[in-house]
């Protein structure tokens, strides 16, 4: 058991890595990790590895809003954040931005554990009729987003625009599949957040290091829910459920908003694995690992990785607190111009490292659409179709 507890530290101290680290995701570390499983069973239990691999994930689901608020390097599951993350920067509250993050985290591993059993009894002929229902599903979303936009033929050639970048980047040979998203949502959301930041010559305000007024009830479930969903249905990832989050919460806080976020984001991560148990069916990187590990899934199994859960979440809490004030009082001690600068430089580079000379290319056009959403004055989510569009196409096909 002391042997599985350190596996489980070790995955946590990787998530907090890849939480961190903008371009790398969970998936390579377990790529990584699969290619040397011979060895390391060799050497360790099934039980050590899968241990680590589980930690690792939910700890990244934590972490990894600190970079997407904080310098706008979003991963696929924290994308939407780095809107109103970035508004509550420049307000001195990214602390708070990440806070109501991890708040959502925290409800979300509770209300998922809690629910599981309920999960088990219906989640059979749920899975079965959501492959129908979802393109209809994220069509609508779409549709509504345009009539909810005060200039809709804008957010329309925004939506098109992305869309059509989607199609080209998801559906092509341009870059390999496992980094074609980063050089993607970089550009329409961080990239384009900083140019237009650096055109009004912000400066980042002193932030402030304070707890978070109010309960989240709403956000904490309807980010449980999210997350659940995405998790566990095939078709629909975390981000295309962020969306419809977006949608409900138009007109509401964007405290509540961050606090689902969060919730989607670890929601998701621990149902991809209880998938495993609760239909037999991986959904996710990390879950396609363990069920390679572990082979078969017992309810003994099951209550293991529960407990890895709720000890990760645990110790994510205070080390995505920790790591955010020590990344906070960096920050306002930074010019915002050359940080901005040098963010954009630092990006340029990773993303010439993972994708070549073409990732630099989709990431230039993926900003020129989200600078083209900054200038008609559209909301930025409309940049989600991205995503959206491939997903609804290749389940009407």
């Amino acid at each position: 058991m002391l042997e599985i507890l350190a596996f489980a530290l070790i995955g946590m101290l990787l998530g907090i890595f890849t939480g961190l680290t903008p371009g790398i995701h969970v998936n390579t570390v377990v790529i990584l990790i699969i290619s040397s499983l011979p060895i390391l069973l060799e050497h360790f239990s099934a039980y050590d590895v899968a241990a680590l691999i589980i930690s690792m994930s939910v700890m990244h689901t934590f972490v990894d809003f600190i970079p997407s608020i904080l310098i706008g390097a979003p991963n696929e599951d924290s994308v939407l954040s780095v809107l109103p993350g970035h508004r509550l920067l420049l307000q001195g509250r990214a602390y708070e931005a990440i806070q109501l993050t991890v708040i959502g985290g925290v409800g979300a591993t509770v209300v998922s554990v809690a629910t599981l059993p309920v999960w088990i009894k219906i989640l059979p002929s749920l899975y079965s009729s959501t492959r129908e229902v979802l393109p209809y599903l994220l069509t609508c979303a779409l549709i509504y987003t345009v009539y909810s936009e005060r200039k809709r033929i804008p957010a329309l050639l925004v939506i098109a625009y992305s869309g059509i970048l989607g199609v080209i980047v998801l559906n092509s040979n341009i870059l390999p599949l496992k980094y074609a998203l980063f050089p993607t949502l970089t550009g329409l959301f961080g990239m384009s957040t900083l140019l237009t930041s650096m055109a009004m010559q912000p400066k980042i305000p002193k932030q402030e290091i304070q707890q978070s007024e109010g309960h989240y009830p709403g956000g904490i479930l309807i980010g449980s829910l999210g997350g659940m969903l995405t998790g566990l249905l095939p078709s629909i990832g975390s981000s295309q459920s962020a969306f419809i989050i977006q949608n409900a919460f138009k007109n509401r806080n964007e405290k509540s908003f961050l606090v689902a976020l969060g919730g989607v984001n670890t929601s998701d991560a621990i149902y991809a694995l209880f998938a495993l148990y609760l239909i037999g069916n991986p959904r996710s990187g990390a879950s396609i690992a363990v069920e390679h590990i572990m082979r078969e899934f017992t309810p003994l199994d099951c209550l293991l990785m529960i407990s890895i859960v709720l000890l990760t979440a645990f110790f994510a809490t205070f080390a995505t607190l920790a790591l955010a004030r020590i990344f906070v009082r960096k920050i306002q001690e930074i010019d915002y111009g050359k940080f901005s600068r040098a963010t954009l430089l630092f990006l340029a580079v990773l993303i010439f490292a993972l994708t070549g000379a073409e990732g630099l290319l989709v990431a230039v056009t993926a900003t020129s659409i989200g600078l083209m959403a900054h200038q008609f004055g559209t909301r930025k989510s409309d940049c989600m179709a991205v995503l959206i569009v491939p997903t609804i196409l290749y389940f009407l096909h």
